[in-house]
């Protein structure tokens, strides 16, 4: 299992919530666009990695996060804001799945 900080998981939440304001509808599509480029990174580096054995399976983990997000992004950009919600709350509940919150003190 993977860490994830809490700023992360706040971010993604309060998107989740801005969504149904169509006045931040762009403000949303800039935000889900920085988060698929992070995931694109994270897939570049966990592929680089995979010439050691694939570790904890995290392409294809990261690769279906990635895919959600960039569903998300597509549906943001039609302006459905009720089906991106949606999606979101589906990328939420991945999180919560394989993520683990990384602790308050090192």
């Amino acid at each position: 299992m993977l860490m994830i900080s809490k700023e992360t998981m706040n971010s993604v939440t309060s998107l989740r919530d801005k969504i149904a304001d169509p006045e931040k509808r762009s403000e949303c599509i800039a935000d889900v666009e920085n988060m698929i480029s992070i995931k694109e990174s994270h897939l570049a580096r966990a592929d680089w990695a995979s010439c050691c054995g694939n570790i904890c399976n995290l392409v294809p983990q990261v690769e279906g996060e990635l895919q959600m997000l960039q569903n998300t992004l597509e549906i943001l950009r039609k302006g459905d804001s009720t089906k991106a919600s949606s999606l979101l709350e589906d990328y939420i509940a991945c999180l919560r799945e394989n993520y683990i919150p990384e602790p308050e003190h090192w």
